[in-house]
């Protein structure tokens, strides 16, 4: 465990720069069985939950490696990163499904039937997850599902299943969701939260990482009083 402020107090000087540069560092959490690390979404966090008050938050912060982690008045508890992203692209251009998919990957829809019948595929059956992403290959020989319902289905049920074991291992007390997302992830995390039945915050991620900077800042003295 460690403070948000924790971090910022151990930020690097770089030498010789021509006006006062330091690097935040990241987070590393070092339990056997469930090593994790995050590089930049600490000072995200900072933003996030500066304006929520004290207690105890859970902040969703999708993308390629999305993550979720647990704060306890102003600690970082825990948190567990999903390949979320990765994955699709993996699967998309690497995998069998590239004849599934095309380049339908690029333009995914959340409009998109075939994104809610993904989604809640993947709340419903995470542990299916890999099986039913098979299944997508299947469809597109048995059943002629075409390119762009193949990917809208890809994304809906791996943020489903994403989804789905976050909400066992951090919502088991029915906690609101801080969402830190911005753009198309907010759209589809959006849609998502609504179809689990998740209450969600939402916190613009530019605005996020901001409001962390400008916190990382002041820890270190590096803004004038007021500023």
């Amino acid at each position: 465990p460690c403070t948000l402020d924790e971090i910022f107090g151990r930020t690097i000087i770089v030498p010789d720069a021509k006006r006062p540069v330091r690097i935040v560092p990241g987070l590393a959490q070092r339990l056997i069985g469930k090593p994790d690390v995050m590089r930049g979404e600490e000072t995200q966090i900072a933003g996030a939950v500066g304006g929520l008050g004290g207690g105890r938050h859970v902040v969703c912060m999708p993308g390629t490696h999305s993550k979720w982690v647990e704060i306890d008045d102003g600690t970082v508890t825990r948190f567990t990163s999903w390949m979320t992203g990765e994955l699709f692209n993996v699967f998309a251009s690497h995998s069998i499904l590239v004849h599934a998919v095309g380049d339908a990957a690029k333009s995914v829809s959340v409009s998109d039937p075939a994104f809610a019948d993904g989604l809640q595929l993947g709340l419903d059956e995470p542990d299916r997850v890999t099986s039913l992403t098979f299944g997508i290959r299947a469809a597109t020989l048995l059943h002629g599902l075409q390119p762009k319902d193949a990917a809208a289905r890809l994304s809906g049920l791996l943020v489903g299943a994403e989804i789905a074991a976050a909400r066992s291992r951090y919502l088991g007390d029915g906690r609101d969701v801080v969402l830190v997302a911005s753009g198309g992830l907010r759209a589809v995390y959006e849609m998502a939260r609504q179809q689990a039945g998740l209450a969600v915050k939402i916190v613009d991620a530019d605005e996020a990482v901001r409001a962390g900077l400008v916190r990382a800042a002041r820890v270190n003295g590096m803004l004038p009083e007021g500023a």
